[in-house]
């Protein structure tokens, strides 16, 4: 995975924070503006200007590239005796906290109750779009994915749908057979969020969904898992896991975009073929008796 990293000053908090860069091409350009800041903020810590801190977000994401670590470890060597680090993430893996507490075993947790826990108003549907009878391919799979669907935004509109796929491949051929069946985009807008994207037109895409308001147009987003880091959306209704995702943390972060804060409601679709149906299944039944989806590690 390429990860980019941010370092920056904000000057409400007078903290350092790090975080994922966006662009795998300006990784070389961040890290030389990384050191840059860094710097310049440390100095000023020096002089007595703040207290130095370091807030490392998505945590579970940094460590799991080798480029961080060579960044972390600059920036430990560069930073006074007296720093506090602050480890911020929604899912802790136990790989991932183990690698943590190698590099500072120190550390001490704080961890609320729904860690690793989907929301208590999510309700999670499982559609096996397998298919009768015919062959297993991934064409098959999608054309039955395709149908479950447009079945669904066509029988159950809402005001906001977020639909994950895992590929950018996947989410343009998602956004066509989306525009085919409104061609005159009356009833559904479609609004693309991924990589291959300007920027720009993810910020336009984004600020649209995030603010819109319900009684308007039905807003779909079509992204991969970019849009589940990170990003607070409020009154999303529908959560479409087109593509099952790679591993339970993902799973958890996309299911996540819907039912939040308190009373929150919403429902997630997850689409699944072949083996996934059981893996799914299984998925389900330990969220609905509160079970975490990750094992918490064993120090909390």
């Amino acid at each position: 995975m390429q990860v980019g990293q941010l370092v920056r000053v904000n000057a409400t908090s007078r903290i350092v924070h790090v975080s994922r860069g966006k662009s795998p091409k300006g990784r070389e350009k961040l890290r030389r503006q990384d050191e840059t800041e860094a710097n310049s903020a440390i100095r000023k810590s020096q002089r007595g200007h703040c207290e130095n801190g370091v807030v490392f977000d998505e945590v579970d994401i940094l460590f799991n590239d080798e480029d961080f670590k060579v960044a972390l470890q600059s920036l430990i060597d560069s930073s006074p005796v007296i720093t506090q680090y602050l480890f911020v993430t929604a899912t802790l893996p136990v790989e991932i906290y183990n690698r943590l507490i190698e590099v500072f075993p120190d550390t001490k947790v704080i961890m609320g109750p729904g860690m690793h826990h989907i929301s208590s108003g999510l309700e999670e549907v499982l559609v096996d779009c397998s298919g009768e009878g015919t062959l297993k391919t991934p064409d098959t799979a999608f054309l039955n994915k395709k149908t479950a669907l447009l079945k669904l935004v066509e029988e159950s509109p809402v005001s906001k749908t977020i639909v994950f796929c895992n590929k950018i491949e996947t989410c343009r051929k998602v956004e066509n057979v989306l525009k085919r069946f409104d061609r005159k985009g009356t009833h559904v807008r479609i609004l693309p969020f991924h990589a291959a994207l300007a920027q720009e037109t993810r910020l336009i895409n984004l600020k649209e969904f995030t603010h819109s308001q319900p009684g308007g147009d039905s807003l779909i987003l079509v992204c991969t898992d970019r849009a589940s880091r990170g990003i607070d959306f409020a009154g999303v209704d529908h959560v479409v896991l087109f593509d099952f995702p790679r591993d339970p943390s993902e799973y958890v972060r996309r299911v996540g975009r819907t039912a939040r804060g308190a009373g929150g409601k919403g429902k997630a679709f997850i689409f699944v073929v072949g083996k996934q149906v059981p893996l799914a299944r299984k998925i389900i039944e330990r969220n609905q008796k509160g079970h975490p989806l990750h094992e918490v590690p064993a120090a909390f």
